[in-house]
């Protein structure tokens, strides 16, 4: 039997409500991250939805809507939140303030920043990375200064919620979200410039905005600085000289961050394969002994290798034969893995085409994703690619260097697989080229130029990293 409707509802912080103009049309999508469901509402329901915030009772909610002028009476707007509460989406009431876990590391702050070496940052301004991410966060004084610099956009001169939604659930939380047009964000001019670099200056956008791609990890030793290759301007700038650095200015130890930037920290204990664990201190002897023998001769090669490696011994396994003699890959060892990423692709194709702009990139580039796998799963395809020579070696190579300095193969998934589902990444990317030589000549993006960039996007920014998970299923 389902619980009842909580006395004093609010949307649950693990529902991400994201405002989007579509085609000029206003919406308002529910991404349940627990589920994966979807649902879309009017700006009529959202406004109820803003007043469920945990404060208030049904009768509280519909006064507090009508404020902002949406009326509705209280059977109806009982049935929407029974809808949303049978699909898992409501919660009762805030909550209290968490205690202070009493770990925090007193030595954290001192931790000296170990940036990727050798690579500088050449951008193009065309904007790719702000038309692809589902979420673009603002501090509170970030969506002010916004608001300030470009009042017209959205109307948000007027009012905050015409651009701003809660970063997480409907209460109010310490950042908000931007309003997406057609998969864009809102500040950013039909010229593919920023709005608010172009009223300010660079230190106008967002410390996420300013900061990106760079990536940080506190490994318990020092906090490396890489660089998530998820834009194509990352793979342009490989051996590019005259770029801009990644680490922040003046920036020498962990404390010299801005304090709003996410610093992921690595748990004391990693995951190394689905049934070991070991101590963090291996993982960092682990990392810089692969990294002090790249580049790889064949990086997918290799790192389907180094996954079999760790698998059967650890992270004292000897890495070499893995990284300069990388034993040829089977295609039947990725074949699961690429028809996993094809149904995810897919199933996110399907409910995104039912309320996306077919102009949005990220729409265009899940369909292209699931096309690239669909394509290597027909017979002989992935034997043929895996023979054929690699389009664009440097871009790999740099892409598994970024990788191992930034820890970031330690995640959700196991050390052992997470080597095996970055393989499959590269063998995906290498088949989008097929795919993009039959989309009509000016419907390609500039994202297109390097396709693994484009592919790691949509996978971490829209979810389709979950097609790992989906394999145990």
């Amino acid at each position: 039997m389902a619980s009842p409707l909580p006395a004093r509802p609010k949307l649950a912080t693990h529902v991400l409500a994201r405002r989007h103009l579509v085609d000029g049309e206003p919406r308002v999508v529910l991404h349940d991250l627990g589920s994966g469901g979807l649902v879309q509402v009017g700006p009529r329901e959202w406004e109820l939805l803003a007043a469920a915030d945990g404060t208030r009772d049904l009768e509280g909610i519909v006064l507090a809507a009508a404020r902002e002028g949406a009326h509705a009476r209280a059977p109806a707007v009982a049935a929407f939140l029974e809808q949303l509460h049978g699909a898992g989406m409501l919660d009762e009431g805030i909550e209290a303030a968490p205690a202070p876990s009493g770990d925090e590391d007193p030595g954290a702050a001192a931790r000296p920043l170990e940036g990727l070496s050798g690579f500088t940052l050449s951008c193009d301004g065309s904007g790719s990375c702000c038309r692809l991410y589902a979420s673009i966060l603002f501090a509170p004084v970030e969506a002010a200064r916004a608001r300030a610099l470009r009042p017209q956009v959205l109307g948000g001169g007027e009012r905050h919620d015409r651009v701003f939604m809660p970063e997480r659930g409907s209460g109010p939380t310490g950042g908000a979200v931007v309003a997406l047009c057609d998969g864009r964000c809102a500040y950013l001019a039909g010229s593919g410039r920023c709005q608010l670099h172009e009223a300010g200056g660079a230190a106008a956008k967002p410390v996420g905005c300013t900061t990106y791609p760079a990536t940080f990890t506190d490994d318990g030793e020092v906090v490396r600085v890489s660089v998530s290759v998820e834009c194509a301007c990352v793979l342009a700038s490989v051996d590019r000289e005259g770029g801009a650095p990644i680490m922040p200015p003046g920036a020498l130890v962990r404390g010299d961050l801005d304090e709003t930037l996410a610093v992921t920290s690595l748990p004391p204990l990693v995951q190394v394969s689905p049934a070991a664990m070991a101590p963090r201190a291996d993982l960092r002897s682990w990392s810089r002994r692969v990294a002090a023998l790249l580049p790889a001769p064949e990086v997918a090669s290799a790192l389907v290798s180094l996954g079999a490696a760790v698998a059967a011994g650890g992270l004292a396994a000897d890495v070499t034969p893995a990284l300069s003699r990388p034993a040829p890959i089977e295609p039947a060892s990725l074949l699961p893995w690429i028809a996993a990423l094809h149904g995810r692709a897919r199933r996110r194709e399907r409910e995104d085409s039912a309320w996306r702009s077919e102009r949005a990139l990220a729409l265009r580039a899940t369909r292209w994703i699931a096309a690239a796998a669909a394509t290597l799963l027909e017979p002989g395809a992935l034997a043929a690619l895996l023979a054929a020579p690699v389009v664009a070696p440097r871009a790999e190579a740099f892409y598994l260097r970024a990788l191992i300095h930034g820890h970031h193969l330690a995640g959700a998934l196991p050390l052992s697989l997470a080597l095996h589902d970055r393989a499959v990444r590269i063998v995906v990317a290498r088949a989008l080229p097929l795919v993009f030589a039959g989309v009509p000549e000016g419907a390609l993006d500039p994202a297109c130029a390097h396709p693994l960039a484009l592919l790691e996007a949509l996978l971490r920014g829209h979810g389709l990293d979950a097609y790992a998970h989906d394999l145990a299923e």
